[in-house]
């Protein structure tokens, strides 16, 4: 039954792995993949299903739709009022000006979109949001030096499911866990942290340049969508620079000084852009027309992550799979490697940064503390190794992402891959050899 249960839980990620990879829904992948799962490890089909699939949605839905409602609609507002494109123009007059060659500036666009995406990461704004948000900002930046579309979701990634999520201080749950579970800082860690932080950017930068530099040598070059996106289309007025940033700054306030609940920091920062942005808008007809499409866009990326979490949920349910977890935290490795490399596995089988940490976190902690590790170190490696495996072709995220952009996922994995896998592991062997050798650093 074991080895049924370990054949079950591999051909289920494969599956799921190829089906989201070929272009299927991800409903269908996980459904298909979960069933895998079930009928190997011989649980009743129909109730385990219906209890940890559908339950596993169910439960996500419920966690994150109230997140999701009016962030899409501020989103959507952003979009449609060119507010979003205003921000994108201030940027490149910031920090594409100058004498820059053709190559100088695609390393700059690159950066323009990576700290676009991690500074509203970094106010508390969920990823998937965060995504939604900046998208037609890394459009109309990729544009302007013709760097070809399908790197979009790759740049975007590198942003806000990376270092923001693992940094010091990040109010992000895959920072947050660890220390609430192990009673540290959110800043534990943190010259080894902005260290780590460092190195994801750089690593990004250089490898995904070379992949654009191939790309544009090639002919490749920036092709708009079969339907011009509305975030793309050029605006005849929009708002200023200024005035765009005022609805992202009234929501890093109220979350990070006032400490309101999310669902109250982006209700009031929808609010803030409709009032704002109204006067670029084309009358009241086109303002309910934008709130109607950005609360029923919030739908698209919950479900997406709650497809994912109701395989994990499937997954979870074998009998094997605790054991599976016991075989990877009681491993006899040095215990820094195994902080590191436990948590990884552990967030790829679960599908989720904050999941795996929290099945991992409870079981190895207590073993690492009684080899030597500090709580502080064991939260910064728990991290950034969080961060590296949880974003294989079927992440949640990364669907909704790649479905965002308009392009295919064979095309768009590859820098994906680089930004959220390559340069993550770069980031969390940093962080883990300095804290290794450097330990009061924690």
């Amino acid at each position: 039954m074991d080895f049924l249960g370990i054949l079950g839980i591999a051909a289920g990620f494969a599956l799921l792995m190829l089906l989201t990879y070929r272009g299927w829904s991800v409903y269908l992948a996980s459904f298909a993949g979960a069933a895998v799962v079930v009928l190997c490890a011989g649980l009743p089909l129909a109730e385990t299903l219906t209890q940890k699939y559908i339950g596993g949605i169910g439960s996500i839905v419920t966690s994150l739709l109230g997140m999701f409602l009016f962030s899409s609609v501020m989103a959507q507002l952003y979009a449609d009022s060119g507010a979003a494109v205003s921000l994108s123009r201030a940027m490149q007059r910031l920090f594409l000006r100058g004498p820059l060659g053709p190559r100088g500036r695609r390393r700059m666009s690159l950066l323009v979109v990576i700290f676009a995406s991690a500074l509203i990461c970094y106010g508390g704004v969920n990823a998937a949001v965060v995504i939604i948000t900046v998208y037609p900002i890394a459009l109309s930046v990729f544009e302007s030096c013709g760097i070809p579309r399908r790197f979009v979701p790759g740049v975007l990634l590198g942003g806000c499911v990376t270092f923001a999520l693992s940094g010091p201080g990040s109010p992000q749950p895959t920072n947050l866990i660890p220390a609430s579970l192990l009673g540290t800082s959110p800043a534990a860690g943190l010259v080894p942290g902005l260290a780590g932080m460092a190195v994801e950017v750089v690593v990004c930068l250089l490898v995904l340049d070379w992949m654009i530099e191939r790309a544009v040598r090639r002919g490749e070059t920036f092709e708009p969508a079969a339907q011009p996106d509305a975030a793309a289309s050029a605006q005849v007025r929009r708002p200023p620079a200024a005035l765009a940033l005022a609805p992202l700054a009234v929501l890093f306030l109220l979350f990070n000084l006032a400490g309101l609940d999310i669902l109250l920091c982006t209700l009031a920062g929808a609010v803030c852009a409709a009032a704002l942005f109204y006067p670029w808008l084309d009358g009241y007809r086109a303002l309910r027309r934008c709130i109607n499409e950005g609360l029923a866009s919030s739908l698209a990326p919950v479900g997406n992550i709650g497809a994912v979490c109701g395989f994990a949920a499937c997954v979870q349910s074998v009998p094997v799979f605790e054991r599976l977890v016991d075989a990877i935290v009681h491993w006899s490795i040095d215990p820094y490697l195994l902080c590191m490399v436990s948590v990884a596995l552990l967030c790829a089988l679960t599908g989720g940064s904050t999941t795996g940490q929290s099945i991992a976190l409870p079981i190895v902690a207590p073993l690492l503390e009684s080899r030597g590790m500090a709580p502080a170190v064991i939260h910064r490696v728990a991290a950034f190794s969080a961060t590296t495996l949880d974003s294989l072709p079927y992440s949640g995220t990364i669907l909704m992402t790649v479905h965002l952009s308009g392009v295919r996922m064979k095309d768009a994995y590859p820098a994906i891959f680089v930004s959220t896998t390559l340069a993550t592991a770069f980031a969390s062997a940093t962080v883990t050899a300095l804290l290794w050798l450097f330990p009061a650093l924690a």
